[in-house]
């Protein structure tokens, strides 16, 4: 017998063409769907993927890192002269770390992403405020030494940090009107004393070739020692995490501040030592005033010695960048000047300051905005950013060094005589 065979039914959904039409459509998304799924699960692989390579490249530099500093570590246990170095003296120096430029380049595009569209401050002190400053405090703070440098406390203005030429340094409090925090420990005298803009510890420089950190109660944390000749500068690199220090000895180093350790000392093939010296405010470069009166700018990636002109007819005192990185102030016995920085770049051996104001100056900062310079000689005055217009004078003789407070709300002065002037 022949089997019947039995025809399979077509639902009714397909017996119309509607209903057809509504089958293919459900298929479609049905495709649709899918092919959005995996291609989700794709890009989760990718970026899995992505991230194991990541881990995997740092955990081959760390590997890299410990063989490093195993070596240096059995370097140093084999020389007796370094196995004889001072305890407490930053002598390693590993180089820079890889890792370590990439968070400088990181922070630099951050911080030049962010400058363009941060407003000017509401706090700001405005030029009629500046020019009605009078004294408001004055410490006899040094016991008649001169007095070398100052600063304000980029949080609490009432917080003044000096140092002088017997190598001690302090901390007054306008609150009180008394010296609160003494700091103790240098040989010789202090070139330069600040405080760090977000932590709460303090930098000082000496002739004594050494740079130290200090907690906020004037107890010693580090004390770095890669110099062979006088420290005549020291600025806190924009990551927060290094210093940058130069000396006399023609050499400039990186340090590593948590460690307390320098990882790159550079010794420049110049002329003249180091006479001033901060990092720019992106972090990249190192600006640097030298004893013949020579302005040099180094990428501290490369360690390159990338502009060079001449600035002064002698020893350069003090090198200060603007906020916003456009411009360069320097003072010499001939008087302060301002650099362009973006005319310097293209002018190269042959910069041209945008200008000049004459006489012996001391000392030249800018605000935290960028909108005034102070510049310390016979008297102190205040100058307007751009336009270089003088705002206000203050009477202090003999000058050493100025500083401005947060928000150019307060200016802190020292002079020769050990005073410290409070003005607001």
């Amino acid at each position: 017998k022949r089997a019947t065979r039995e025809k399979k039914k077509k639902p009714v959904s397909a017996t119309s063409l509607p209903g057809m039409i509504g089958a293919f459509q459900t298929e479609w998304d049905a495709s649709v769907i899918e092919t959005h799924m995996l291609r989700k699960e794709l890009e989760q692989v990718r970026n899995e993927l992505a991230h194991t390579l990541y881990q995997h490249d740092a955990a081959c530099r760390v590997i890299a890192k410990l063989i490093q500093e195993r070596d240096a570590a059995v370097a140093v246990a084999n020389d007796p002269a370094r196995r004889a170095a001072p305890a407490g003296d930053a002598m390693e120096e590993d180089g820079i770390p890889e890792v370590v430029k990439e968070r400088m380049t990181e922070r630099s595009q951050e911080l030049s992403k962010g400058r363009k569209k941060r407003p000017v401050s509401e706090l700001l002190a405005g030029e009629a405020a500046i020019q009605a400053f009078k004294e408001a405090a004055k410490f006899a703070a040094h016991q008649k030494k001169a007095a070398t440098s100052v600063a304000v406390h980029p949080k609490n203005e009432s917080l003044v940090l000096s140092a002088d030429t017997s190598g001690a340094a302090v901390i007054c409090d306008r609150a009180t009107g008394k010296a609160a925090v003494p700091i103790v420990g240098h040989k010789a005298s202090i070139t330069h004393a600040i405080f760090h803009p977000t932590q709460d510890v303090i930098f000082t420089a000496s002739k004594d070739s050494t740079v130290k950190m200090w907690s906020a109660q004037g107890k010693q944390i580090h004390s770095f020692g890669m110099h062979k000749g006088e420290v005549s500068g020291v600025s806190v690199h924009a990551t927060g995490d290094y210093i940058v220090s130069t000396s006399t000895d023609k050499s400039w180093a990186f340090c590593d501040i948590e460690q307390g350790k320098c990882l790159q000392l550079v010794q420049g093939d110049i002329s003249g030592g180091f006479s001033a010296s901060m990092v720019h405010p992106d972090g990249l470069i190192l600006g640097s005033g030298t004893t013949d009166g020579m302005v040099r700018i180094w990428d501290i990636k490369s360690q390159q010695n990338v502009v060079s002109f001449t600035g002064h007819g002698g020893a350069i005192g003090s090198l200060c960048f603007s906020e916003n990185g456009y411009y360069c102030a320097t003072t010499s016995s001939d008087g302060c000047k301002v650099w362009d920085l973006r005319k310097v770049a293209k002018q190269g051996a042959n910069a041209q300051a945008v200008t000049h104001m004459a006489g012996a100056s001391t000392s030249a900062v800018f605000d935290n905005s960028g909108s005034y310079l102070l510049v310390a000689s016979k008297e102190v005055k205040v100058l307007l950013a751009k336009s270089w217009a003088e705002v206000s004078t203050l009477a202090v003789a003999n000058a050493t060094a100025a500083a401005f407070g947060p928000n150019a709300l307060s200016i802190a002065t020292a002079s020769s005589d050990g005073i410290v002037r409070v003005f607001a």
